[in-house]
């Protein structure tokens, strides 16, 4: 896949939060921003797929993972 130096740019233009404590969301981005949240979704996918790691536990692992370097990087 193509890097970009560019960000993706993503906007939340609508939140509605339901009584259950979920929430949804109404996003706004351009093609090229599209274009690589998909690609970067499909690489997510695939090298879950290659590992044969569950993608909701990589996500949790991920989320782990940066809740330790805030830690880490709050007691430097």
């Amino acid at each position: 896949m193509q890097e970009s130096d560019e960000p993706a740019m993503l906007v939340i233009t609508d939140t509605v939060e339901h009584e259950d404590g979920s929430a949804t969301y109404t996003f706004d981005l351009d093609d090229a921003s599209s274009k690589k949240i998909t690609e970067l979704g499909l690489e997510f996918i695939l090298t879950c797929a290659a590992y044969r790691l569950d993608i909701h536990d990589a996500l949790t692992h991920l989320i782990e993972y940066g809740k330790s370097k805030e830690t880490d990087d709050d007691n430097s």
